[in-house]
């Protein structure tokens, strides 16, 4: 039987049995890891200096558990320093690592019309139980547009995909990933309205202006009535933008759609569709400084 004494268990196995014990041990148990001790785990799970199956246990043991905030602090500390030394210039767009199922990347499809302003924006292979087209395959391109693979930035990272695809809930990683440091500028996505506060003390550090979108398929793009907040100088502010209001019809999108047919949409794009595309680059000039509105923008794209 393995024990916490197992005489083949290195120093570092050893020290992240400590932080499975904290998160897996059980209500009596279970404590709080602080900033720093989850920045060590989380060095020790990147550069894969444990076995996947220790990385599994604490990693469902956290979730169960529940991470705090000031565990997810000591994580992304630890990615800003791997990838803080990337850092460019213009804007980062923070996507989801699942994958688009429902429409094409409709911001990045917006980038096109925004020669100056240089945008960047990180895909992996699918995550599940999405399993979503990634970026690369809607064939999107532009001078002003680096599309990153993850494995050319973090590889450690990236060869967790497998092993949390087999695990097949969401963990942490889910939260964290979304951004990689690449420029003065963010623009992040997300689901449920916790996450404006929780992006907001995870990243606002890290970028001069950071703009959280409660967005199309938990990314930054806009489709309908949204939410977004601008965190900036210490100060967040809540804002919505409506196509309505710039005459555009919203665009509902319950049903799946295939890669071809997505394809299909983005390259012939009805009217609605069209002005839909230039509202979301008005938002994404906006948001990277280019415009002072959003209505500036749109009107300065419809010349």
């Amino acid at each position: 039987m393995v024990t916490h004494t197992n005489p083949s268990f290195s120093a570092e196995h050893l020290r992240f049995l400590n932080y499975i014990k904290a998160v897996g041990t059980g209500p009596k148990g279970n404590r709080p890891l602080t900033r720093e001790e989850t920045k060590d785990a989380f060095s020790l799970i990147i550069e894969r200096r444990i076995p996947d199956t220790l990385i599994s246990a604490f990693l469902l043991g956290w979730r169960v558990q529940g991470e705090r905030d000031e565990e997810l602090s000591g994580c992304v500390e630890y990615l800003a320093e791997r990838l803080i030394t990337n850092k460019g210039e213009g804007i980062e767009i923070g996507y989801p690592m699942d994958g688009k199922t429902k429409f094409f990347p409709i911001i990045l499809k917006a980038a096109q019309n925004l020669s100056d302003v240089e945008v960047h924006a990180v895909y992996d292979v699918p995550l599940g139980p999405k399993y979503g087209s990634i970026l690369n395959e809607f064939q999107v391109t532009a001078p002003n547009l680096t599309l990153h693979h993850r494995r050319d930035l973090l590889s450690g990272l990236s060869d967790l995909t497998p092993l949390r695809n087999d695990i097949g809930i969401r963990t942490a990683f889910n939260t964290l990933e979304k951004l990689n440091f690449l420029a003065p500028i963010a623009l992040i996505g997300m689901h449920h309205a916790p996450y404006f506060d929780l992006y907001a003390t995870l990243y606002a550090p890290y970028y001069q202006r950071l703009v959280i979108v409660q967005g199309h398929e938990g990314t930054p793009e806009i489709l309908k009535k949204t939410k977004y907040k601008i965190v900036e100088n210490g100060e967040m502010t809540t804002h919505y933008i409506d196509p309505e209001e710039f005459g555009i019809e919203p665009i509902v999108t319950k049903d799946e759609m295939k890669l071809e047919d997505m394809l299909t949409l983005m390259k012939n794009p009805d009217e609605n569709l069209a002005k839909m595309i230039q509202l979301n680059a008005a938002f994404l000039g906006f948001v990277a400084g280019k415009y002072q509105t959003i209505e500036e923008g749109y009107t300065c794209l419809q010349d």
